[in-house]
């Protein structure tokens, strides 16, 4: 069971998965550069892999306000923050994207 001071931070499994799937992405986007620098490659194509690294981004900020939501959010009666959690979720929405 995990206290409400500890649902200060994101949880190990999110930041595992985070991590992971951001690796993945760095990876990709790596490919994307390794295109570019081919003259020949077709716009369409750059587009495509630009669009998988888009949703590989998408997917970790999807999973972490997620957590957010779950961790930090649902345990703010137990703070006594409710006022500023809620204040901090407005803020966090506006990188949802």
């Amino acid at each position: 069971v995990r206290s409400a001071d500890d649902c200060l931070h994101l949880d190990p499994e999110t930041r595992k998965d985070a991590v992971r799937r951001l690796k993945g992405a760095h990876g990709h986007l790596a490919g994307v550069l390794r295109m570019l620098e081919d003259p020949n490659v077709y716009c369409v194509d750059v587009m495509k892999q630009l669009s998988a690294v888009q949703g590989a981004i998408t997917k970790v900020n999807d999973k972490v306000l997620r957590s957010h939501i779950k961790d930090h959010v649902s345990t703010a009666i137990l703070r006594g923050d409710t006022d500023h959690i809620v204040d901090e979720l407005m803020e966090a929405l506006k990188y949802k994207g």
